[in-house]
């Protein structure tokens, strides 16, 4: 999820050799499918038996059967969809057309459209609503699940390009694409806080519980933050360009989209524990059905991995 453009992250090509960063030790995730999708393979979530990816190229929303490992139906979305989440009985799923689009997991069918900002990026749970980023509108955005509607709209910071977002400790948190903080949002004061990462490109979040990873895309690290504290705790080298990590189990898997890996972190230690290497522009990764699942976006397949 390359960021030199606006849409850079969905449709520039190349990769580099698989790097050696890190301290990895010996792989232990095994591969247990490749899944064809074709297209843009981009985000993925699990939901009602069934894992979910959007194909940003084809404007498509693609059902996997995990019993079979192939593409059971496709519904279609509006233009360059990518992140979604599940929440609410829904599908929350990300465009770059300027509308939220909120899907029956148990229909695949949209049930509405919610007009948001421009160029929207991320979506994430928290407080009773979903909150979106909108990277090149430099806001943030607040929505209600009750009535579809925005209910907030947060100005960004003027020199940041809101990317990643994430719940952690109470508040939404903000990855920005250029700087080096991710910025905390308080839910009732819509006050930003930003804090450091110690890297630079902090665009990529995930959290579990009052703990906050970021991927700092520049720097090739991710980093350790104390939500609660709001302090960095510490940062480990992974690959070239870290994108959309997840916490996955007791680790945080994390797709480093220039140099074609995916890492994984012990969530206890903060430490390295292997890295395999994938196929062209690993973009997202979730946990679905007890596996990681992690979009190959120029590779049009979505692969299924098993942790031992």
């Amino acid at each position: 999820m390359r960021k030199a453009a606006p849409l850079a992250f969905l449709l520039v090509a190349g990769a580099i050799a698989c790097g050696t960063a890190g301290s990895a030790t010996r792989e232990s995730a095994a591969v247990v499918a490749k899944i064809s999708t074709g297209g843009r393979p981009c985000g993925i979530a699990g939901a009602a038996g069934s894992v979910w990816v959007t194909d940003a190229e084809s404007a498509e929303l693609l059902r996997i059967d995990p019993a079979t490992n192939k593409v059971a139906s496709r519904t279609k979305l509006d233009s360059t969809p990518c992140e979604l989440r599940f929440a609410f009985g829904s599908l929350w799923v990300v465009t770059q057309s300027g509308q939220i689009d909120r899907v029956d997991p148990a229909t695949g069918e949209v049930t509405a459209r919610i007009r948001v900002g421009l160029v929207s990026y991320d979506v994430a749970v928290g407080g009773g609503s979903i909150w979106i980023t909108n990277r090149e509108g430099q806001t943030v955005q607040r929505i209600s699940p009750a009535t579809n509607r925005v209910v907030k709209t947060v100005r960004f910071p003027r020199s940041g390009k809101p990317a990643g977002i994430a719940w952690a400790a109470g508040a939404a948190w903000v990855g920005d694409d250029y700087g080096s903080s991710v910025y905390r949002l308080d839910p009732r004061t819509y006050k930003l806080t930003p804090v450091r990462s110690g890297g630079s490109g902090s665009s990529w979040l995930a959290a579990s519980g009052n703990t906050l990873w970021v991927s700092n895309t520049f720097s090739g690290s991710v980093t350790r933050i104390n939500a609660k504290k709001r302090k960095r705790v510490s940062t480990v080298k992974v690959g070239d360009s870290p994108v959309n990590l997840d916490v996955i189990g007791g680790s945080v898997w994390v797709p480093c989209d220039r140099d074609d890996t995916v890492w994984r972190i012990n969530s206890a230690t903060g430490k390295v524990v292997e890295h395999l290497a994938t196929a062209r522009n690993p973009a997202v990764v979730a946990g679905a059905e007890g596996d990681v699942w992690v979009s190959m976006h120029e590779a049009g397949a979505v692969w299924r991995i098993r942790a031992s």
